[in-house]
C-alpha cells in the first residue's frame, strides 16, 4: 500500500517558510543572484537540487507560524519534512538514502530539514489522465510501480511535479507506531 503524507486535517502550517525567505537567507552566502535563486528553489521538488548546492552558509532560520499552536515531531511544509532530534533519530534509517538532512534553527528550537530527492515509477498504463477541452489537466489516479515503491521509503511522483510526499507501508507504520493519530496520511 502507497500512502500519501500531508498535514493533519485543521492545521496550518508550522513554519513561515516559502521561497523568499530562503533565497533572502541564502543570498549573501551564494554565488546565485536571487533571481536564479528563486527559481533554483522553485524547481526543487522536481529538479531533485540539494539544498547544499545552492550556497555555502551554515544554518538557514525559520520562524514558527504563530497561528500554529501544534508541537508535532514531525511537519510537513509543502515538500520538506522538519523533524525534532527524536523522530529524526528514528526515522532517519528509513529517508537517508532518499533525500538530504540539513539542520535548520527556528525560534522554537533546532530542527532537522528533510529534502526529499526521490522519485518512484509511475505505472503509466494504469494511471488516468484528466482532460478539459481536449487537454490535459492533471490526474484522476495515480498508480506507482510496486516493486519500486516498496523499496523506497519515501518518494515524489514525477507526473505530479514532485510537490506531494508519498511514502511505502514500511514508513507508514512506524510512524503510526511511534505517534499515533498525529498525522493524516491519505491512501
Amino acid at each position: 500500500m502507497i500512502y500519501r503524507l500531508e498535514l493533519p486535517r485543521n492545521n496550518t502550517t508550522a513554519l513561515d517558510f516559502d521561497s523568499m525567505v530562503m533565497a533572502n537567507q541564502m543570498k549573501p552566502f551564494s554565488q546565485l543572484s536571487q533571481n536564479e535563486l528563486l527559481v533554483k528553489i522553485h524547481r526543487l521538488p522536481y529538479d531533485n537540487v540539494s539544498v547544499d548546492s545552492l550556497w555555502n552558509g551554515e544554518q538557514l532560520f525559520f520562524k514558527f507560524n504563530s497561528e500554529c499552536l501544534d508541537d508535532f515531531d514531525i511537519n510537513v511544509v509543502g515538500t520538506f519534512l522538519f523533524l525534532k532530534f527524536a523522530a529524526y533519530e528514528i526515522l532517519k534509517p528509513l529517508m537517508i538514502e532518499f533525500g538530504e538532512f540539513l539542520k535548520v534553527k527556528t525560534d522554537r528550537g533546532d530542527l532537522m530539514m528533510f529534502n526529499l530527492m526521490t522519485f518512484a515509477a509511475e505505472n503509466t498504463k494504469q494511471t488516468l489522465y484528466k482532460y478539459c477541452d481536449g487537454f490535459e489537466d492533471g490526474l484522476k489516479s495515480l498508480i506507482f510501480d510496486e516493486i519500486y515503491v516498496n523499496k523506497k521509503s519515501l518518494f515524489k511522483s514525477k507526473l505530479e511535479g514532485g510537490n506531494l510526499i508519498y511514502c511505502n507501508e514500511d514508513f507508514y507504520y512506524l510512524v503510526k507506531k511511534k505517534w499515533v493519530y498525529r498525522y493524516y496520511f491519505l491512501y
